[in-house]
């Protein structure tokens, strides 16, 4: 039955469409939303962007698919956030907020007596997640990543909420999905309060192509129909993937302030023990070398000379044995740079 949604201070008729700014309470901050309560019944949809304010492709997304969706397209309610982190977007920051220097993805389920970043993680369970039936958020390689296209579904949460958001991955046009074990970020949060949910990640490097928000688009809508909110959607284009289940990723981190070579592009297959990369300080000297765990596939590279502690240098994944990639590499390419001298 038809009904009238609340979000935070707003309440949305049946057949309404609303694009407004909302008060994150107790901060400066405010985010931009469009509501759209559907001509017909159906699920809640949470679509989230800009987590990250300097990810661009999902927020062009967002924005663009807000403007054009009408409630006579709508079975349910669609809520979409674009960006969720303003001033972060603004600032033009990788990763952290302005105002405290946290990441927002690492601060759920957020807490209203802390500081702003963790107000906004709070603020966004509570009035937005906590009440959606099904949650996408949507992310890029921030700043200083080159990466390539993939999805995460959580794997901590229960059995049900695992599979359903498996399911909603096998939505999205990428090669590779993985399955995560994190506790942490909104749509990891999300599934262990009970909400089916995904988190995608297209484009990166500071870059807002054209052709991954029209991917994102199409991600989005996809979704948007498996899960009985866009019935009569009719495919904008046919998928060139079934995504490939991962479930072991490794993450490389500097554990001092370096500069970095890195040895590989993200899409690339990498070979056990190969060297992915090195670190030397400002005389040349090299400080650590990288090689690979297990062989398989680079997610996504930090291709930034400067490191400093605890910032990812790259990220990879173990293939299933015998699975050969048949996706082109990234269309970002850098030079390549010679392997550390020998000592």
């Amino acid at each position: 039955m038809l009904h009238t949604v609340c979000f935070a201070n707003f309440h949305i008729d049946p057949c309404t469409k609303l694009r407004t700014f909302v008060d994150v309470p107790r901060t400066l901050n405010t985010i931009p939303a469009t509501f759209i309560n559907g001509k017909h019944d159906g699920p809640t949809v949470l679509v989230t962007s800009g987590v990250h304010g300097s990810e661009y492709p999902g927020t062009a997304a967002s924005i663009e698919l807000g403007r054009e969706l009408t409630p006579e397209d709508i079975h349910g309610c669609l809520v979409i956030l674009h960006p969720v982190n303003v001033s972060a977007f603004w600032a033009r920051m990788a990763e952290l907020c302005p105002e405290d220097g946290l990441n927002l993805n690492r601060v759920f389920p957020g807490n209203p007596t802390l500081s702003r970043t963790y107000k906004l993680a709070d603020f966004l369970l509570n009035q937005f997640i906590l009440k959606a039936d099904y949650y996408l958020d949507l992310h890029s390689g921030d700043l200083q990543e080159d990466l390539h296209p993939y999805a995460y579904f959580p794997g901590n949460a229960s059995e049900e909420v695992n599979n359903k958001s498996r399911e909603m991955a096998k939505q999205i046009n990428v090669e590779y999905m993985v399955r995560s074990t994190a506790t942490t970020g909104a749509y990891n949060c999300a599934a262990l309060h009970g909400v089916p949910s995904i988190l995608v990640e297209r484009g990166g490097t500071g870059f807002c192509c054209r052709e991954d928000i029209d991917e994102y688009k199409d991600d989005v809508m996809h979704v948007l129909k498996y899960v009985g909110m866009m019935p009569d959607y009719d495919h904008g284009h046919l998928h060139t993937f079934t995504p490939q289940e991962l479930t072991n990723i490794e993450y490389l981190e500097a554990d001092r302030p370096a500069c970095w070579y890195h040895l590989k592009h993200s899409g690339e297959m990498v070979e056990k023990g190969e060297l992915l990369g090195y670190t030397t300080d400002f005389f040349g000297e090299v400080q650590d070398e990288f090689h690979a765990k297990f062989s398989g596939v680079m997610l996504y590279m930090t291709p930034a000379f400067s490191i400093t502690p605890g910032r990812v240098l790259c990220a990879y994944a173990e293939l299933p044995e015998g699975y050969v990639s048949q996706a082109p590499h990234n269309h970002i390419h850098t030079h390549a740079v010679p392997k550390p001298a020998e000592k």
